[in-house]
């Protein structure tokens, strides 16, 4: 053993090893930091680790049977002992070692010294972060009922995990939209802004289910984790897997679960399969919002709690989807929707106390109580929901959205766009998020930032016609009335609903086209909720007022269910316009009781109606202090207002200050209305600006006039715009100039 050593030491192999050795710690340490640098997937770095150290067997060895001579490297079996300088060759090895140590202690200073180990270090848990998108599960069955099943296993799976507040999970609606993805995981990462993707496969054969799934670091496409599970078909085991799956993939992102967390991942909602079935079709129903599939919901979950009176998630399925069909389509009347609701959620609640559905539909359903009660208590009750609900699921994006109204309800704007944003994030395809951020960016007058999200709410769905209607509507509260033309009627095209892209009426109005706009009230069938006021309407925009009020009245005895504002507000303004004071006073009265009480609260939303009030107190006493009093409150919350948009006044302002006899000020106050962008009263109220019943007292004026005359001038150039697109059928050009910025 002794001579052994000797002999490696002859032949310089130590030397070797340790001049190796350091090559290979340096090496590897500058590879651990520039080949993440450079975007080298993990298993490269491991490869590369492996070459070095067998680069170094094969030194040992090369050192080992080869040898340095001054006539160059031969065979050591072939060179004269008595003429060796592997002594000489040691020497010089020495000096290379020291060499060798003193730049990799220069390497390691660098690395730490200067940061460039921990920026490493940073990229490399960046790369794998706590956000996470699971794409919806693949099928593996001919049967297409596996479909809906496979579909419940995903929803479910993604519920347990939103309930994890150390991570971010995207939402159901956003996720589905690559069911079948053609884009590759990095580009759908970076759409939906996480770090990795879930992704699975579903196969139900007889009484046995397997589920597959693996998570994926969609940077680098490595699978971070990954497991098959084989078990019986019942619901407990499919809960089971459910918790499994999300525990370990907690683990593997290393996020940290609460000891709630922990006893919600393992909880048995019910062990009845038939009632688990018929709930996840609920769930799919609802989430599509339409009136045959939140019937067909209310249904399903009925028949869920029938199988299992136990399940607290049928019951506040149940509650969502009636109130959605009173919400959303007014099919079921408002007392029994809220006591059917009420019940529904008490026993979820009952049943399981951290069941964060019932809690985010306690709070929708108290804040629309508020909304018809204007009860203050409800909107406290509302908060208090929509705040435990976020608590048991800090991912649920509907929640937040909710949320967001209600702060929009209390005007607490700035609270609803931080809602609305944190909604957009778990939910980045979402419509209705979207859409109600920009009107909230509207009522604040940033109507640039109004109309930028509603551009983006087309871009995402470029097929939903509510999104073009959106952008028409804010158009016309802009004054850019041949772009609004161009909208609602892409919004039209898109859809079967005869009021799709209902701005166009405005339009039509305000281009003198009386007959076109009547016609698209004309056209709604009996079957549709407005029909029964379509004919007031109808004939109000034809100017025929007195026939016009008879169907308005004839609607009111009727009974009409939606909306009172729908037809109260227009009876009244009819009764004004061929003088009917008493008449209108009495519609006006019966929208806002309350208007005679003192202490009666003028906001932005009554704006329309106080004014009005205010105008008939004139003229039954043209001194009456109530008129001038309200007429004074109403200034100040206008002049608070952005005048333009959808969240505008208009020429509210005017309206007062020539009602207050202030005729130099609301001339002035008229013309920077124009300047500003103002086309008229359509969007804003039932009459156009000649008829307008407050300006009388400045109508008669060289100013009014000339202002009078420029709108013309304006509307004119609009409508020309128009009617070419019109000869030629393409609306393309003018579209384009409001993506693109109008420049005329």
């Amino acid at each position: 053993m002794t001579s052994f050593i000797a002999e490696l030491r002859r032949r310089n192999v130590l030397r070797v090893a340790a001049a190796y050795a350091v090559v290979g710690w340096i090496l590897i340490e500058a590879g651990s930091v520039l080949l993440p640098t450079f975007g080298a997937p993990e298993w490269f770095f491991k490869v590369y680790v492996l070459l070095v150290v067998a680069g170094f067997l094969l030194t040992l060895l090369l050192a080992w049977i080869l040898e340095w001579t001054p006539e160059g490297v031969k065979l050591e079996r072939d060179v004269d002992r008595s003429k060796s300088v592997t002594e000489q060759t040691g020497h010089k090895m020495n000096y290379g070692i020291i060499g060798l140590l003193v730049a990799a202690l220069t390497i390691s200073l660098t690395l730490n010294v200067t940061g460039l180990r921990d920026k490493k270090s940073e990229s490399l848990s960046a790369g794998v972060g706590s956000s996470i998108a699971v794409l919806p599960f693949e099928s593996i069955s001919a049967d297409p009922e596996n479909e809906l099943f496979t579909d419940g296993i995903h929803d479910d799976l993604l519920t347990s995990l939103a309930n994890i507040g150390a991570l971010k999970v995207i939402s159901r609606t956003s996720v589905l939209e690559y069911r079948n993805p053609v884009r590759n995981l990095r580009e759908i990462a970076s759409e939906l802004g996480v770090d990795t993707v879930l992704e699975g496969s579903v196969q139900r054969s007889g009484n046995n289910v397997r589920i597959n799934a693996q998570l994926i670091d969609a940077q680098t496409d490595e699978h971070i984790w990954a497991k098959t599970y084989d078990r019986e078909l019942t619901a407990k085991n499919i809960f089971h897997i459910q918790s499994e799956i999300s525990a370990e993939i907690t683990t593997a992102l290393k996020a940290q679960l609460t000891p709630e967390e922990q006893g919600r991942l393992v909880s048995v909602p019910t062990e009845n399969l038939e009632a688990y079935s018929l709930s996840m079709a609920g769930r799919s129903n609802v989430y599509k919002r339409r009136l045959e599939t939140l019937t067909a919901a209310r249904e399903q979950f009925q028949g869920a709690i029938k199988l299992d009176p136990g399940y607290s998630h049928a019951y506040s399925g149940l509650a969502e989807s009636v109130l959605l069909l009173m919400i959303n389509h007014n099919v079921i009347p408002y007392d029994e929707a809220y006591q059917l609701a009420s019940e529904a959620l008490d026993k979820a609640l009952e049943l399981d106390p951290q069941n964060a559905d019932a809690y985010a539909s306690l709070g929708l359903l108290k804040m629309n109580i508020s909304k018809h009660e204007r009860s203050g208590q409800e909107l406290t009750e509302a908060e208090t929901a929509f705040r435990r609900a976020i608590e048991l699921s800090p991912n649920h994006a509907g929640t937040y959205s909710w949320f967001a109204s209600l702060k929009s309800q209390e005007m607490d704007l700035e609270g609803a766009i931080d809602l609305y944003q944190r909604s957009l994030e778990l939910d980045p395809l979402a419509r209705i998020p979207r859409s109600n951020l920009a009107g909230v960016y509207a009522q604040l007058g940033r109507n640039d930032e109004a109309l930028a999200e509603w551009l983006e709410g087309v871009r995402i769905n470029p097929e939903w016609p509510l999104a073009y209607e959106n952008v028409a509507g804010h158009l016309v509260g802009l004054g850019r009335l041949d772009e609004a033309y161009a909208w609602a009627t892409k919004s039209r095209e898109l859809s079967t609903d005869p009021l799709a892209g209902r701005s166009l009426i405005a339009v039509l109005m305000q281009f003198g086209e009386r007959e076109q706009a009547s016609a698209i009230i004309a056209g709604l069938p009996a079957d549709h909720p407005l029909y029964p006021i379509a004919d007031g309407f109808e004939k109000m925009m034809l100017g025929n007022y007195s026939d016009a009020l008879v169907s308005w009245e004839q609607a009111i005895a009727s009974g009409f269910s939606s909306k009172k504002e729908y037809v109260l507000d227009p009876a009244s303004d009819t009764a004004l316009l061929i003088g009917d004071y008493a008449k209108s006073m009495e519609y006006s009265l019966r929208l806002h009781p309350d208007l005679p009480n003192p202490d009666f609260e003028v906001n932005k939303f009554n704006a329309h109606n106080v004014l009005k009030y205010a105008y008939l107190l004139q003229r039954e006493n043209p001194d009456s202090r109530v008129a001038a009093e309200l007429l004074d409150r109403l200034l100040v919350v206008i002049e608070a207002q952005p005048r333009l948009g959808t969240g505008g006044h208009g020429n509210r302002d005017v309206q007062i200050l020539a009602l207050q006899g202030r005729p130099d000020e609301a001339l002035a106050r008229l013309r920077q209305a124009f300047d500003e962008g103002f086309r008229g009263s359509r969007a804003y109220d039932n009459w156009s600006l000649s008829q307008d019943p407050y300006l009388e007292s400045i109508r008669d004026t060289d100013e009014y006039r000339s202002i009078e005359a420029d709108i013309a001038a304006a509307i004119d150039i609009m409508k020309r715009r128009v009617n070419a697109a019109r000869a030629n059928n393409d609306f393309e050009p003018i579209l384009l100039s409001t993506t693109r910025g109008r420049t005329s």
